[in-house]
C-alpha cells in the first residue's frame, strides 16, 4: 500500500459537472444537414465524418450544434493551420475564418440567420 499526503476528495477531484465537448449523433446530423452535406468553406460534397470544432476542444469548445461546421479533409486541415486555404490563403487565416463565419452566419442556437 502507498502513502499519499493528498486527502481522498483531492485525488478524486471536484464534483463539477463535466461538459460534453463531443458531439452527439444528433447534433452531427443537425450540423450537416444545416450545412446541406457541403464544407462551408469551398462547398465540397466530399465531407469529413465529424464536423468541425470551430472553438477547438482543448480550448473548452462544446460539443453544441453553433460550435460545429461540416468541413471537407482540405478545409479542415486549414483550418488547424495544417495547410494554405483552398483559394490560397494563408495557413494562419484558417482559425480565424471558421470563427468569424460563426458570427456572421449563426444565430446563438447554431441556425442560419
Amino acid at each position: 500500500m502507498t502513502f499519499s499526503p493528498y486527502s481522498k476528495q483531492s485525488q478524486l477531484g471536484s464534483k463539477r459537472k463535466k461538459t460534453n465537448r463531443n458531439f452527439s449523433p444528433a447534433v452531427k446530423q443537425a450540423i450537416f444537414e444545416r450545412d446541406g452535406y457541403k464544407c462551408v468553406k469551398c462547398g465540397k460534397g466530399i465531407i469529413e465524418s465529424v464536423p468541425h470544432h470551430i472553438t477547438y476542444k482543448s480550448q473548452g469548445g462544446t460539443g453544441e450544434k453553433r460550435n460545429g461546421v461540416t468541413v471537407c479533409r482540405a478545409c479542415h486541415d486549414w483550418s488547424h493551420g495544417l495547410k494554405i486555404g483552398p483559394y490560397h490563403e494563408p495557413a494562419h487565416l484558417g482559425r480565424k475564418w471558421f470563427e468569424s463565419w460563426r458570427e456572421r452566419r449563426l444565430d446563438q442556437d447554431g441556425n442560419y440567420l
